[in-house]
C-alpha cells in the first residue's frame, strides 16, 4: 500500500520534470509567434511530448488523491500515447539526421545522434512496456519504471538549458543520470532499501549512453546510418 510520502514524492517528481522541460524549451518561446516556420512534424512531436509529461503529472495526482480507478482508465490512453512518443520521436530523429547542420546538437554527428535516439527510445520502450505489464501485480515496479522513463526523455530540454543558460561543459545525459540517481537515492533512504526496479532501470539508463557511443563507431552502424538518412 502506498504511503503519503510516496504519493507526494511522485507528484513532486512530476512537477520537477515539467519545470526542467519548460526551462529547457523556454528558448523556443519566440517560435510560438511564427509557427508557420516550424515543420508539421516538429509541431506534432512537440504536442505529443508535452501531452506525455502532462499525463505523467495527472497520473501522479490521481494516485495522490487515491483515485486509482481513474488512474487505471487513463493508463489505456497513456499506453497509446507512449507508442505515439516512440513513433514521433523516431521520425524526428531521422529527419534531423537527414537535414544535418543546425538540426543536430553541436558537435554531434548524424550517426551518433541517431544511435542516441535509437537507444533512448529502445530503453524508453522497455521501461514503459515493463511498467504496463506490471501495473496490476506490482505497482511498486510500475511507478518507478514510469518515473525513469519520464526522466530519460529530459535530454533535449537539458541540452538546451545547459547550452544557453550555463557555461557547463557537462553532457545532458550526465545531468539526466544525476537527476535519476537523486530520485533513486531519496527513495532508497526513505524506504531503507534500494528497490530492484530502480536498480534494473537505473542500469539501463546508465548503460544506454555508453552502448550508443560504442555502436555509433561501428562500421556497420555507419553504413546503416548513411542508408537511413540518405
Amino acid at each position: 500500500m502506498e504511503n503519503a510520502f510516496e504519493r507526494r514524492y511522485y507528484v513532486v517528481s512530476a512537477v520537477g520534470i515539467i519545470l526542467v522541460v519548460l526551462a529547457g524549451f523556454s528558448i523556443d518561446v519566440p517560435l510560438l509567434s511564427r509557427l508557420s516556420t516550424v515543420s508539421v512534424l516538429v509541431r506534432i512531436h512537440g504536442v505529443i511530448m508535452l501531452t506525455w509529461i502532462a499525463l505523467f503529472l495527472i497520473q501522479a495526482l490521481l494516485v495522490a488523491r487515491q483515485r486509482t480507478d481513474l488512474h487505471k482508465r487513463l493508463g489505456i490512453f497513456g499506453a497509446i500515447l507512449a507508442l505515439m512518443v516512440v513513433v514521433a520521436d523516431t521520425a524526428t530523429v531521422i529527419t534531423a539526421c537527414r537535414l544535418g547542420g543546425t538540426h543536430l546538437p553541436p558537435g554531434a554527428s548524424a550517426p551518433l545522434f541517431l544511435a542516441f535516439g535509437v537507444f533512448n527510445l529502445s530503453t524508453f520502450t522497455v521501461l514503459v512496456g515493463g511498467a504496463l505489464l506490471l501495473r496490476e501485480r506490482r505497482s511498486d515496479w510500475h511507478k518507478r519504471s514510469m518515473l525513469l522513463a519520464a526522466i530519460l526523455l529530459l535530454d533535449p530540454a537539458l541540452a538546451r538549458f545547459i547550452g544557453v543558460y550555463t557555461s557547463w561543459t557537462v553532457d545532458s545525459s550526465t545531468v539526466r543520470n544525476l537527476i535519476a540517481l537523486t530520485c533513486v537515492a531519496i527513495d532508497a533512504v526513505r524506504n531503507r532499501r534500494l528497490h530492484p526496479a530502480f536498480v534494473i532501470g537505473g542500469l539501463l539508463l546508465f548503460v544506454n549512453d555508453y552502448a550508443a557511443i560504442w555502436v555509433a563507431g561501428m562500421p556497420a552502424w555507419l553504413h546503416f546510418a548513411a542508408w537511413l538518412t540518405s
